[in-house]
């Protein structure tokens, strides 16, 4: 018998879950689709099931992913549970920011229950993701190596525990947004300097995956690399010069400081 996944919330991360799905072989009739909005669903496939409720998605489903913004985790949560349906033997997959496998054991009024907590960044989209992955004491050996294999087919997972879920935030599921500024940034100026932006992009994206690639595969570690490319005199130490002049080392460390205290915040709630 087929293991069945419902999605409450059916946006980018949910479509990115389903496309490592879809190829991994897990067929559309095994997969219901729950929106508030359901503009979202003309993105899949027709033949993906969908539910009027988030109650009859988690009916549907073996596995339930919990895939809403914080701020509106507990409604679907509490249409569930006011159902009355039973969750004996389903496991919730949870990639929602700052709340706990306790909170959402609280909010359906299952003590017991199995939850997978997942912090997956949006590199999922093209599967070359960073997900970080956890779960409680009531989820099997295999559900659970289930749900790493199919993280692990978007990219690369790292295991840790909940306790430590918020803090890796900053470097796993928001960071890629601090790499977008950075190319932005380069491209705007190559695009003062007359290039142009678009070109320059790809560009500077192309530099940015040959570094990061050459610092995961050399035995050197970031400081050395960035001393054999800055020569004595030379253009990049003029550059490295200003940026930490800067300070800027010390504002990533205050922005991924901010990152983590806002997950947080989201955990209390606020």
């Amino acid at each position: 018998m087929s293991v069945k996944y419902s999605f409450i919330g059916a946006g980018n991360m949910a479509g990115a879950i389903i496309g490592g799905m879809e190829k991994a072989g897990i067929r559309p009739s095994d997969v219901c689709l729950f929106d508030t909005d359901p503009s979202k669903y003309g993105r899949f496939d027709p033949s993906y099931n969908k539910a009027s409720s988030a109650a009859e998605a988690a009916a549907f489903a073996d596995r339930i992913v919990l895939a809403v913004k914080p701020q509106q985790f507990i409604v679907p949560l509490s249409d569930i549970r006011e159902s009355g349906i039973s969750l004996d033997g389903k496991t919730v997959i949870s990639i929602v920011t700052g709340k706990s496998m306790a909170d959402i054991q609280s909010a359906l009024g299952c003590p017991r229950l199995g939850v997978i907590r997942t912090m997956p960044n949006t590199p999922l989209l093209i599967g070359k993701g960073v997900t970080a992955l956890t779960r409680n004491g009531y989820v099997g050996d295999d559900v659970y190596g289930e749900v790493k294999e199919l993280f692990s087919s978007l990219g690369s997972v790292v295991e840790t525990e909940e306790s430590r879920l918020n803090d890796i935030i900053a470097d796993t599921s928001s960071s890629p947004a601090y790499i977008f500024y950075f190319i932005k940034s380069m491209a705007e100026n190559a695009e003062k300097h007359g290039f142009d932006r678009d070109e320059m992009t790809k560009v500077i994206c192309d530099a940015v995956i040959g570094s990061a690639e050459l610092l995961k595969q050399s035995d050197k570690t970031a400081d050395e690399l960035i001393r054999m490319v800055c020569s004595p005199g030379g253009t990049t130490l003029a550059a490295m010069k200003v940026l930490e002049e800067a300070g800027t080392a010390e504002v990533i460390d205050r922005a991924m400081d901010a990152c983590t205290a806002r997950a947080w915040e989201l955990a209390k709630g606020l």
